[in-house]
């Protein structure tokens, strides 16, 4: 008996896994306007000291699950359809949960040869970096984790997808591609972390997002060999404070500049990106109002020494506040001086069994706890370590 699980999320849409079911083949033979594909990954963690997903100081933890399945229709050259399920769980972050990752409508206003500009509307993806659109699908980014500096875990809901819409614009010319995508979405977001990433763990009010712009301009340059992107958002958050809350009803502003570069060669990619966010803090009581900038960065070498392997370096680094790198005062909103800063070396193995299975391997050796999930580590000021360990282990699968 062939074995299907499927949930039904509040909108209807139904997601799935099918063991030993020739899920490719049942795909292609829709029809040639709809398309079908999914993905799985499972990935387990283990640390030295701090929890990652769930408990894994000095133990292991079932780390991240993702289950995806989308399906796009086409029913004209101008019009498109496209939707995403998701099912993700990442420790106390997300305990389980199915939702819409994308929902949208796709209409080209212009089309030729050499470009199209159009519209998409309903829940589309924030376009920020090389990796934000794409992030949930394991097989387009070298390692289990993206760089936390660039790609929070712990908050990637707030920036991953919204509700609006997006405008884009494509032309292709004899000295490369262009592509330029102008985001106003109301971004979703998980109050639990935004509260701590704001606040730190004394705060107890809830965070509402307001509209957003989000715009990228990218360049390619013969067929993807050499990519550059520039990237920005410009965030409002808005605190309601609950009763007997410490901190007053208050705004922040978070407006991340990123910029992107890439090489892909026949064996080696060179990637480096590098974000500056500016931040304004606004009421909060005691709170005193202030702007900052947090800067990270990393610069990450994939190396394919085998068809079907790949070993990956990457060094990555973030600080909360450009003026304050050694987390001076950080005790006073219940977090250590080490949550200001993190510092990462990851070394990363990939093995692509085939077009459909993936698994991998890597190690970080990390200095700091800047992008440690205040969820997994309610007591980040007294039982969290400056220095840790990170073991992970990944398997995927996609059709």
């Amino acid at each position: 008996m062939r074995k299907f699980v499927c949930s039904i999320i509040n909108s209807g849409l139904c997601l799935g896994i099918l063991w030993s079911l020739p899920l490719a083949g049942r795909a292609g033979d829709l029809p040639d306007e709809i398309q079908m594909h999914g993905f799985l990954a499972q990935s387990l963690f283990h640390t030295s000291d701090n929890n990652l997903f769930g408990q894994s100081d000095d133990g292991v933890s079932l780390g991240i699950t993702e289950i995806g399945l989308n399906s796009s229709y086409k029913p004209s050259n101008r019009l498109s359809f496209a939707i995403q399920g998701l099912y993700r769980r990442a420790g106390n972050i997300d305990r389980g949960s199915v939702r819409v990752d994308y929902g949208l409508a796709d209409l080209a206003l212009w089309e030729h040869e050499s470009g199209r500009t159009g519209l998409r509307g309903g829940r589309v993806k924030v376009p920020l970096g090389l990796y934000n659109e794409t992030r949930d699908v394991a097989f387009t980014h070298p390692t289990i984790l993206l760089p936390q500096g660039n790609y929070f875990e712990r908050s990637r809901s707030l920036l991953t997808s919204g509700d609006g819409g997006q405008f884009y614009a494509e032309q292709h010319t004899g000295y490369g591609d262009f592509n330029f995508k102008f985001n106003y979405v109301v971004p979703l977001g998980n109050n639990q972390e935004i509260r701590s990433i704001q606040l730190g763990p004394f705060a107890r009010g809830e965070f509402a997002a307001q509209p957003t712009v989000v715009t990228q301009l990218s360049y390619e340059l013969n067929g993807g060999e050499y990519v550059f992107a520039v990237s920005y958002a410009d965030l409002q958050l808005d605190y309601h404070p609950l009763a007997g809350d410490r901190f007053g009803p208050g705004t922040s502003f978070v407006r991340p500049l990123m910029l992107s570069a890439q090489y892909n060669g026949e064996k080696l990619t060179l990637t480096g990106e590098y974000n500056y966010r500016r931040n304004v803090v606004k009421g909060y009581g005691i709170l005193p109002d202030s702007r900052f900038a947090t800067e990270s960065w990393y610069v990450e070498s994939s190396y394919r020494f085998l068809p079907n392997w790949q070993i990956t370096v990457r060094y990555d680094t973030i600080y909360a506040n450009t003026d304050n790198r050694n987390g001076i005062g950080f005790e006073r909103i219940g977090l250590p001086s080490h949550a200001a800063y993190a510092q990462d070396w990851t070394l990363g193995l990939r093995w692509d069994i085939n077009r459909s299975w993936m698994v991998r391997g890597e190690y970080h050796r990390v200095h700091g706890t800047m992008w440690l999930p205040q969820a997994d580590n309610p007591d980040r000021l007294h039982t969290t370590q400056e220095d840790w360990d990170l073991f992970g282990v990944q398997i995927s699968f996609r059709f």
